[in-house]
């Protein structure tokens, strides 16, 4: 499978039971949701007792702290609030490569629609930014909350990819900033393989994880990590120039293990900085099953 199948995508909707999203930031959104919210008021969850004030409703007066104190003291609720959620996918076509189970961009797909479904079925808005080979380099989803509207976010998720320039994160993540409600749950799920020593500055994450929740899933193919020596191999960069390389060379194959070891590094060191939890997924992940797992521990290191 060269592209991602829509109806695979759709089917996911179905391996989402146990799927839980790692966030942890209180809901600001005006509009009525499932989510707990910082605002007080009447909603469906307790929240405490203040001492009543003149125009307050009398129907949330409670009578057991107003008979013990003596005084009239008011009940508080925790209104329930949507989230919006923002999936942003890396679409270059550095992501159409795989050499084992399948691509990291059918991966990535799969990824985004798992999450999607379930901010549907919970009611959120999810919104997404597809960039690299996408019309324009770049799409915004406005967030909804339709199945309508995300079936129409995975068919161009799945459509057959655009030539476009290379569109790194850090081109994007300003705009993504900037469209992103305070307290939304943003994904960012790429191969991350561009990154370099600059990367925790040039990309303001830190300045989005102040505002919003952030979660960066890694996909990569074994191959990203090391290289198999099968002799000379061609390659195509990102400026389209075809190359050769000879595999067998064991100075080249170290360096190259070498150059990804220090990828990992700074992007280890940019979300340990910022506390943003980092997710690796392979291109071998059982994906429903893999990303459950993930979110499970990354909701439990956000605890600590």
């Amino acid at each position: 499978m060269l592209y991602p199948d829509f109806n695979d995508l759709i089917e996911l909707k179905e391996r989402i039971s146990d799927l839980r999203h790692a966030s942890h930031r209180s809901v600001k959104s005006p509009l009525p949701g499932n989510r707990l919210s910082p605002y007080r008021g009447q909603g469906l969850e307790f929240d405490s007792v203040r001492e009543y004030v003149a125009g307050d409703d009398i129907r949330c007066i409670d009578w057991r702290v107003t008979a013990r104190t003596g005084a009239p003291h008011l009940k508080l609720f925790r209104e329930e609030r949507e989230r919006h959620i923002s999936i942003c996918v890396d679409m270059n076509a550095a992501m159409r490569f795989g050499t084992r189970g399948t691509f990291k961009s059918i991966q990535a797909a799969r990824v985004a629609a798992l999450l999607g479904w379930q901010g549907i079925d919970q009611q959120d808005r999810v919104g997404a930014c597809l960039f690299g080979d996408v019309p324009g380099g770049k799409q915004f989803f406005a967030p909804m909350r339709t199945r309508k509207a995300f079936c129409a976010l995975l068919k161009t998720l799945a459509a057959p990819p655009e030539d476009q320039p290379s569109r790194p994160l850090e081109d994007v993540l300003p705009q993504i900033d900037q469209a992103a409600h305070a307290g939304s749950l943003i994904y960012l799920i790429s191969d991350f393989m561009h990154i370099n020593a600059n990367f925790p500055h040039e990309i303001s994450l830190n300045r989005l994880s102040k505002r919003c929740d952030v979660v960066l899933i890694a996909i990569n193919d074994p191959a990203d990590k090391s290289i198999f020596p099968f002799g000379n191999v061609g390659f195509c960069a990102n400026d389209q120039e075809k190359i050769q390389v000879n595999t067998k060379n064991a100075a080249g194959r170290e360096a190259y293990a070498l150059q990804w070891e220090k990828n990992r590094q700074l992007l280890s060191e940019a979300t340990s900085k910022w506390k943003i939890p980092l997710i690796e997924l392979t291109t071998e992940s059982d994906i429903p099953r893999d990303l459950m797992l993930e979110l499970k521990n990354a909701a439990k290191r956000k605890k600590r």
